[in-house]
């Protein structure tokens, strides 16, 4: 009887965590490829480039989408249990409520083991995976809007005049650059021929001369400088297509566990560097730990919510994800600013859903209501009571 009831629970729960996750996916990402539209469509970026993207942001989307679809799963299972009266009929055939413990324990620490990988080792890899393919898009940019016997001016203070540009976009010839990006000095470059260095790890594009002359001017026209040149790589940043320039810092959210951990050894305790890389630190492992809670605390909110409506214990489970997020948030900004200790703070929201689970778990055994389940479901009576009215 147990194991048949295990098998049972555990299938319907993970069926409903794939179709969540898939789902939840989706709509994520589909936000998220919104920071990258410019990118993707500005430089008739293709179809291989949106996948590359897809494929370096998933371990990003999954860290946030495991743990909501493992509350999602657990919270529909127990919901339908209720609202069908199979939780009645397994306690009328002796099945207390905490034999149902063993398959939400295994669906959740699977989904906590799946999240901590991501969060440890695979997302820092995938972050560095979306700079260094928009850094190849934005060259490949420059590349593709230079226009031969043009003057090109996309870039913030700099001005070029190619004369003839190879049809793949790799080559030119007889480059004219006009460079007032500093207010105390003018230069103009000339060159017979250069190239476009692709080289996504450098942040920067750079444009490789070739044979020519830079001509230096001051602020009061009064020194002029001219040097000759066989090679010379002209550097641009990216801010300067005004793209954003902060998207391709690489920060504590690109280390890895253990990189964090190395990092920690070497900066000054107190200060605020410290505090934000302690922080990340214990986010990595409070967040996968908040998998499981977030599993058990779903079950006896899913039995209690879900007699009156299926979908009232899915809404209130998402009410109860986004408050432990803001709880997050909020013990981040404490903990960032050295108010609360960062190795605390991170914690106190996951222990206190926590125990928010064994009170919950421990009520619905012994057919106890929540006070707050009580009230929300007499508020959401009266709601819909005054909207039939007004109809």
């Amino acid at each position: 009887m147990r194991r048949t009831l295990f098998r049972y629970l555990l299938a319907e729960q993970t069926i409903i965590l794939f179709v969540s996750v898939f789902v939840l996916t989706i709509v994520l990402f589909l936000g998220r490829s919104l920071r990258y539209t410019e990118y993707l469509f500005a430089g008739g970026s293709g179809l291989a480039d949106f996948l590359k993207l897809l494929l370096y942001s998933l371990p990003y989307i999954f860290a946030f989408t495991v743990p909501m679809a493992t509350l999602i799963a657990v919270l529909v299972t127990f919901s339908r249990l209720s609202l069908d009266n199979e939780i009645t009929a397994m306690k009328a055939a002796g099945i207390s409520f905490y034999q149902m413990i063993p398959p939400v324990a295994v669906l959740t620490l699977c989904a906590s083991l799946v999240t901590f990988c991501l969060m440890a080792f695979i997302m820092p890899r995938g972050n560095i995976g979306v700079q260094l393919a928009i850094v190849e898009i934005v060259q490949s940019r420059v590349q593709l809007a230079l226009k031969e016997r043009v003057f090109n001016s996309q870039f913030d203070g700099l001005v070029f005049f190619i004369n003839e540009i190879s049809a793949d976009g790799s080559g030119m010839q007889e480059i004219f650059i006009t460079d007032e990006r500093s207010p105390k000095l003018t230069r103009t470059i000339m060159a017979e021929e250069g190239f476009v260095l692709n080289q996504p790890e450098e942040k920067q594009i750079i444009f490789r001369l070739l044979r020519g002359t830079i001509i230096r001017v001051d602020e009061t026209m009064s020194a002029v400088q001219t040097i000759n040149f066989r090679t010379y790589d002209f550097r641009v940043d990216m801010e300067s297509l005004g793209l954003g320039g902060e998207v391709f810092q690489k920060g504590p959210r690109d280390l890895d566990i253990f990189e964090l951990k190395s990092n920690l050894r070497s900066v000054k305790r107190g200060t605020r560097d410290y505090n934000y890389l302690l922080l990340e630190y214990h986010k990595r492992l409070s967040l996968p730990f908040a998998c499981l809670v977030m599993g058990f605390l779903a079950a006896p909110l899913g039995v209690q919510a879900g007699a009156a409506s299926r979908f009232r214990g899915v809404v209130m489970g998402l009410v109860l994800f986004l408050l432990y997020y803001v709880c997050i948030s909020a013990a981040s900004a404490l903990g960032e600013d050295g108010t609360l200790p960062p190795a605390i703070t991170m914690w106190v929201p996951t222990v206190a859903f926590g125990v928010l689970a064994i009170i919950m778990w421990v009520k619905t055994a012994r057919e106890s209501t929540l006070k707050v389940i009580t009230l929300s479901r007499r508020l959401g009576h009266s709601v819909i009571s005054r909207l039939r009215v007004r109809r």
